[in-house]
């Protein structure tokens, strides 16, 4: 890769890093490959946390790109919505003035439901930013087929991971289910509590995660049978998910959870909702169980589904669903991507 790279993303959450979510570790991830295969790059930080507030995140992001775009080949911004609404307009109408090419990655998996509902200006803006870029990323196939429309240049970038833990596939099944994921309302946090509650006492059921907004907090969880946990590092996340049988994540809306990922890197089954980002990645009763969204006795349901004569089968399939999600794999194929323009 000789291209010098001017990279637009979140960086991690400085005065706290369990404060975290799949944007910050998808971009650090990225910066780590890139180290191991020696690209040269710069990094502008789009993180609202490591700023006062989101207008001087803004400007900041702003005035560093336009200081530093004439020094580097390539620009390539990785985020959600805001990022693609206020930052990316700026950075492709000089990057075309300048002559300089641009790349887009969208995070999570709902960006149709954006478009679709945006009034006329949030629409044109999104076709803009789409159009005008030289190659687009998105995260989940049905987005790359809905979006190609407006540039024929739209790739997978799924959710990555590296496989840092061989796990051993023959283990047993100990009835330990594990949440772990942002503890707020839309990840179907009301709805798990409410299947703890129904669990037989064999089963046990732990909570990892930060407080979003204080849409919970630890007293939320008295008077259920689900354990609090507190909130993991980046980096602690495996040596703590290696140690339960089965992930589930009942959330309302989501792109490719990297827990998920991370979970199917350990052979580790999930039980997940029926939406079609995760129908992408997860095959019922084969690497995991699906479940309709809002549904505690459909959560209980697939947790007693799981058995000490089937769980075996899961593990080794839930083993082979992360090959589509290696990391280094996916940055090179990024590379090859952007280097063509």
């Amino acid at each position: 890769m000789s291209k010098r790279l001017l990279l637009i993303g979140p960086r991690l959450t400085k005065n706290d890093p369990t404060i975290t979510g799949g944007t910050m570790i998808l971009f650090e991830r990225l910066l780590r490959d890139l180290d191991k295969l020696g690209v040269e790059y710069k990094t502008i930080d789009t993180n609202a946390l490591n700023y006062k507030n989101f207008a001087h995140a803004w400007f900041s992001a702003v005035f560093q790109f336009l200081k530093n775009i004439k020094n580097y080949d390539h620009t390539s911004i990785h985020g959600t919505i805001n990022h693609y609404l206020f930052v990316a307009p700026i950075v492709i109408f000089v990057s075309k003035i300048l002559k300089k090419s641009v790349s887009l990655r969208k995070f999570a998996g709902n960006f149709d439901k954006v478009y679709e509902k945006g009034n006329f200006l949030v629409k044109k803006d999104i076709e803009y930013i789409l159009k005008n870029s030289n190659v687009n990323f998105f995260e989940t196939k049905y987005l790359v087929e809905y979006f190609k429309k407006f540039n024929k240049n739209t790739y997978w970038f799924p959710n990555v991971r590296e496989r840092k833990i061989e796990p051993d596939l023959n283990r047993n099944f100990r009835k330990r289910f594990v949440f772990m994921s942002q503890v707020r309302e839309e990840k179907g946090m009301k709805e798990l509590l409410e299947a703890s509650n129904m669990m037989d006492d064999d089963y046990t059921l732990d909570v990892y995660g930060f407080f979003y907004k204080n849409e919970f907090n630890e007293d939320f969880f008295k008077g259920y049978k689900a354990n609090y946990k507190g909130a993991l590092l980046a980096d602690e996340v495996l040596d703590v998910l290696k140690t339960y049988d089965v992930l589930v994540l009942p959330s309302y809306r989501e792109g490719y959870p990297g827990i998920v990922i991370e979970a199917f890197s350990l052979g580790i089954p999930v039980i997940v909702t029926k939406l079609p980002s995760l129908k992408e990645i997860v095959e019922d009763k084969v690497n995991g169980i699906l479940i309709d969204v809002g549904s505690s006795e459909q959560i209980w349901e697939a947790m007693k589904s799981f058995n000490e004569e089937n769980y075996g089968r899961f593990v080794k399939e839930a083993y082979k669903a992360f090959e589509p999600f290696d990391s280094m794999k996916r940055t090179k194929k990024f590379l090859e991507l952007i280097d063509g323009y």
